[in-house]
């Protein structure tokens, strides 16, 4: 018999959570198409289709969830190695070998992606306790807000362009591989170019036959990352591509880097390269919309500036509907939005505008068909997508 002993376990269940930034008011819909709420959502959530998580340490907490799913067998929402039955979304296996596991992995990596850049995250599934095969449904609603949509995979960009150009008050984030020439043709829609890779969740790289096999994913979650970063630092009406918004995080690196030939390619037909530079980084490197190049709409920041005004000066819209459509009406919706828009001007979201609301834009017969007009005339601000620099060799005697 063995002499008396102590024996110490330590069991780790400890998760490493990656920097991230926070404080962005941005709300993001990304459509679950494999069951992801099913996986690791509460009960209400799964019986409403949509599960909200608005920072990252509560959504790698998920993992460990010990709410039931309802669900036993072939039908669960996850499988353990090679076996089914755990009844809950941790429970049992409150810790897979990678984190995440079966086919809504990579919806929770592009969930786990945009929640870094400190956005609110909307996940929306068909609302049923048995199928969520269909999770954009739940986006189409307006009573639900967004600001920015993507999808986790390529594969469902159709779905989510869609409902952006019918809701006309977000922005899509969809991905494109080089020579797409079918993105979106609109200025509600948003194709890039790029795929990352990085750590696990434990923030290790693992071997698979001597191979360091790291995660990868697309990076439509991390762009839209950047634009709820862009109105944290700045303003809707701000480009989130360059150095000092378009920063992508966790990146290990780029499946593909494109050169400068790729890269032209690509923003010929409106898709928006994700590049590294050495010692600088990898950032989003574009901000071109799907509209016409003819239109200032085919750049993001103008793009969002329309959307913003829309959501803004309709809300001080809706507060004359039932009034009298006379003189003082008008004077008080001229009152109203002018600050709105001076602010706008002042945060250099435009150049100039100018507000008409009275009796020519609003004859007897507007005020006879029960309508009220104003006419707001705009003129944005242009992101810089060119720079050109000379520098010309002088000669020691010359004046400067």
């Amino acid at each position: 018999m063995a002499r008396p002993n102590v024996t110490v376990i330590i069991n780790d269940e400890s998760f490493f959570v990656p920097g991230t930034e926070s404080g962005s008011s941005v709300r993001a819909g990304m459509p679950s198409f494999y069951n992801l709420i099913g996986a690791v959502g509460t009960t209400a959530e799964r019986k409403s289709g949509l599960m909200e998580s608005s920072n990252i340490s509560n959504w790698v907490s998920r993992l460990k969830s010990n709410e039931p799913v309802g669900s036993t067998g072939s039908d669960m929402p996850f499988l353990h190695g090679d076996s089914y039955g755990n009844t809950y979304a941790g429970g049992t296996y409150a810790r897979w070998p990678q984190g995440p596991t079966g086919d809504w992995e990579n919806e929770w990596w592009a969930a786990h992606n945009y929640l870094q850049y400190g956005g609110t995250l909307i996940v929306a599934g068909t609302g049923s306790d048995s199928a969520f095969l269909s999770g954009s449904d739940a986006l189409k609603d307006k009573q639900t807000p967004l600001d920015v949509a993507f999808a986790a995979t390529g594969g469902n960009d159709t779905a989510i362009q869609g409902i952006c150009t019918n809701r006309e008050d977000c922005i899509s984030v969809t991905t494109a591989t080089a020579d797409d020439s079918s993105v979106g043709n609109d200025e509600f829609n948003f194709s890039v170019f790029g795929q990352k890779k990085h750590l696990d969740i434990y923030r290790t790289a693992n071997l698979t036959d001597g191979t360091i096999d790291y995660i990868t994913t697309n990076c439509a979650a991390d762009v839209a990352g950047c634009i709820a970063r862009s109105d944290k630092l700045a303003d809707p009406w701000w480009s989130p591509a360059g150095f000092k918004r378009g920063q992508i995080l966790d990146v290990v690196s780029l499946v593909s880097n494109p050169d400068n030939s790729t890269q032209d390619t690509m923003y010929e037909n409106k898709i928006n390269p994700i590049v590294t530079f050495p010692g600088e980084g990898t950032v989003l490197f574009g901000d071109k919309t799907g509209a016409g190049e003819t239109s200032t709409l085919s750049r993001i920041n103008v793009s969002r500036l329309f959307i913003y005004l829309k959501k803004t000066i309709g809300a001080a819209a809706r507060a004359k509907l039932f009034e009298f459509n006379d003189a003082q009406t008008r004077t008080s919706f001229v009152n109203a939005v002018t600050p709105v828009l001076d602010r706008i001007q002042a945060r250099r979201g435009m150049y100039d505008f100018k507000v008409v609301c009275d009796d020519s834009n609003n004859p007897p017969a507007i005020a006879d068909a029960n309508q009220f007009v104003a006419d707001i005339f705009i003129k944005p601000t242009k992101s810089i997508n060119f720079i050109r620099l000379t520098f010309t060799n002088k000669n020691t005697s010359d004046t400067l």
